[in-house]
């Protein structure tokens, strides 16, 4: 039986979907959001932390100042922010061993703060629109691995760097663009610690209660459990059909899966040829975060390095009702399993040698079938398969994520920004604006 009654189809119950509904919602549509997973939230992810009440985001969390989308969905539906403790101790972990006096020594120091400058002066240039800096090096037409070995940056640079790649980058450094790390310096003063100096706050109680709540107030109809497998779309508008033999009819439909799992949906009539190209390519995200708690840790302790494993921590807060601290981890899914036996006391120990671990908890967003990695990272030359204008409408059919937005990729207000974009583009095709 084909299911229809609503105007358009929105697959996908991430931000960038639920920012549509709103929007859509508001200009007399009726419509139905299809999700595969039996939540919403795409991949912000709020749920307890190792079976406790201490509610943590597996996903996506940070929210700059200007990312002014989120802060006013987040106003309009009763979401509070927390503000990020504020850095109280710095560690670096090189030579093999954990430093509290500096991110290189003085053998290395010199040539590292050189290194760190011209990461900064590069950062700020590719800020301004330029593709090449003084030197006529080009800032974009390179991997970060080979930009790393053109600076003659010494280990302790490429360890730092290597750590704030796990949270910018965060795909394999010879395929990805050195420009993810510098686009991402370049929020701060342009060296990569200016990173962690933007203020940054995130959701209490998840990106799942917002976007749940926005869905909700948009009045669309939530089916969870539905995992479109194939789309036909032509005059007659847009029939999705999931992998359980359920379908849906509309007049236009949004796609709003993030770019992999869209590769995953079998297309009648195909879609355009440079749209199946970049599926073809997608992206290259894959790092891994962990939440840890152990004992003994001060709140506030930023500690980077160590070149492979977790690479980047920061001790954020205590646990409810525990003298227990919680610490936020990062490294590259290549160089980490946390469910290997010892790795995360392993993890722990390298930067909080006096901590104790409790417990430790995460979600695996490479083997996730729904999301098939992290956030973006462009494969070096094929940046176009995430441009916005490659995912422009065709025919019924609309694109958003975070994947594809013009403005903050990657980001949760991106996903709201290319869902409003889509949205618009919806609406001026069914005639409502």
């Amino acid at each position: 039986m084909v299911r229809s009654g609503s105007n358009i189809l929105i697959i996908g119950a991430g931000l960038a979907g639920a920012a549509a509904a709103e929007a859509l919602a508001a200009r007399g549509f009726t419509l139905t959001v299809l999700e595969a997973r039996d939540r919403v939230g795409g991949r912000g992810f709020s749920r307890p932390f190792a079976n406790s009440d201490e509610l943590l985001e597996f996903g996506g969390a940070w929210i700059r100042p200007w990312q002014i989308h989120i802060r006013d969905a987040c106003a309009r539906h009763g979401v509070a922010l927390r503000f990020r403790a504020p850095i109280t101790e710095r560690r670096w972990f090189r030579d093999d061993a954990l430093h509290k006096d500096g991110p290189a020594s003085s053998e290395d120091l010199a040539q590292h703060e050189r290194c760190v400058s011209r990461i900064a002066a590069d950062a700020l240039l590719l800020k301004k629109g330029e593709e090449h800096n003084e030197l006529g090096q080009s800032l974009t037409d390179i991997s970060f691995a080979a930009y790393l070995t053109r600076m003659g940056a010494p280990q302790a640079t490429r360890d730092l760097c290597s750590a704030w790649w796990t949270v910018s980058g965060n795909g394999d450094p010879a395929r990805v663009p050195a420009a993810e790390l510098l686009s991402s310096c370049a929020r701060g003063d342009g060296a990569p610690d200016s990173m962690i100096d933007v203020p940054a706050d995130t959701l209490v109680g998840g990106v799942t209660l917002l976007a749940e709540r926005m869905i909700v107030g948009s009045g669309a109809s939530l089916v969870r459990g539905a995992a479109v497998m194939r789309i036909a779309h032509g005059l007659d508008g847009v029939t999705a059909e999931t992998a359980d033999g359920r379908s849906w009819h509309a007049e236009a439909a949004l796609l709003a899966t993030g770019i992999n799992p869209l590769a995953t949906i079998a297309f009648s009539p195909p879609l355009l040829p440079a749209q199946t190209a970049a599926l073809a390519t997608g992206h290259i995200g894959a790092a891994v975060k962990i939440w840890a708690a152990a004992e003994g840790v001060p709140v506030g302790v930023l500690a980077t390095g160590g070149g492979d494993g977790i690479e980047w921590m920061f001790s954020d807060r205590l646990t409810k009702g525990s003298s227990a601290t919680l610490i936020v981890g990062f490294g590259l899914a290549r160089n980490f399993d946390p469910e290997r036996p010892g790795a995360v006391d392993a993890a722990i120990s390298r930067f909080f040698p006096e901590a104790k671990l409790v417990a430790f908890d995460w979600h695996d967003w490479v083997r996730d079938p729904f999301a098939r990695g992290t956030w973006i990272a462009p494969v070096l030359g094929a940046e176009q398969a995430l441009a916005p204008a490659t995912w422009r409408m065709t025919g019924p059919l609309a694109f958003a994520s975070s994947d594809i937005s013009p403005k903050d990729a990657g980001y949760l207000d991106g996903a709201i920004v290319s869902g409003l974009r889509a949205a618009e583009e919806l609406g001026r095709f069914l005639g409502r604006d």
